[in-house]
């Protein structure tokens, strides 16, 4: 009977082990998933400030590593944070970061249901005009992720976020397609320092007392004209987003 025993125990300790080896890695450092809400604060406003045309979807706490947290944006963006909140970078190359090694052309989730936000369109389901639209005027990009959203003078789009090979955010690029799956244009992230001064200017006076992020858009229409996006809003809030001509005229406000 004694022997007995001591095979079982000899058994429940074993099995202890190896859930104890797979919620870390091999570096020994262990990740847990937390609230978005329990973030630290420097990491929520420099995510506003920084991506203002994401949401936090969700985050990672990270044991034993340079990296503190992980956290996964709404465009499928991964950012890496140290213990005092300072971005160290693309997520994907620390504990808890989801990006494989070698990005493929499906990496995006995008299925709608539980745990995934419901504008999420698979990349497998994306409309074969665009995936070919895609293909053929940025064959050295890899659909990275798509969603279906709406965004002024637009209205309903659907939005590609497509990536080059050793490319990292914030450098990703977006492409938005209308309804009848025409393209409309491309989106890529600057600096709101880097803009026209037309637009730095119509900002400063019409909106001089508002929070301004530091992350913009410039968005480059098919007829190869360019208009800038501007968000706008303290980083607890929703950001109101202003999209302008290169000379300064309002397009719209969102």
């Amino acid at each position: 009977m004694k022997k007995i025993e001591i095979i079982m125990l000899i058994s429940l300790l074993a099995l202890f082990s190896c859930k104890k080896e797979n919620t870390g890695t091999s570096s020994g450092a262990s990740t847990s998933t937390m609230n978005v809400s329990d973030l630290p604060a420097t990491i929520t406003t420099y995510i506003s400030n920084n991506y203002p045309d994401a949401t936090i979807y969700s985050a990672t706490k990270v044991s034993n590593s340079t990296a503190s947290y992980v956290v996964t944006l709404s465009t499928e963006e991964q950012l890496a944070f140290d213990g005092h909140g300072n971005c160290l970078g693309d997520g994907g190359g620390f504990p808890g970061g989801g990006y494989p090694d070698g990005d493929t052309l499906h990496h995006g989730h995008g299925h709608p249901g539980h745990g995934c936000p419901g504008n999420w369109i698979n990349i497998d389901s994306l409309p074969g005009a665009i995936k070919t639209f895609i293909t053929a005027n940025y064959p050295d990009y890899q659909i990275w992720h798509a969603e279906k959203d709406s965004i002024c003078p637009a209205g309903p789009v659907i939005s590609v976020m497509i990536r080059k090979a050793g490319m990292r955010p914030p450098e990703d690029m977006k492409l938005f397609f209308d309804q009848a799956n025409s393209f409309l244009m491309t989106g890529q992230r600057i600096r709101f320092t880097d803009m026209p001064q037309a637009v730095k200017d119509y900002i400063t006076s019409n909106f001089g007392t508002m929070h301004r992020c530091d992350g913009s858009e410039k968005l480059t229409l098919a007829d190869a004209s360019v208009d800038y996006a501007v968000y706008l809003g303290p980083p607890e809030r929703r950001h109101k987003r202003i999209v302008l001509t290169e000379s300064g005229t309002l397009v719209c406000e969102q």
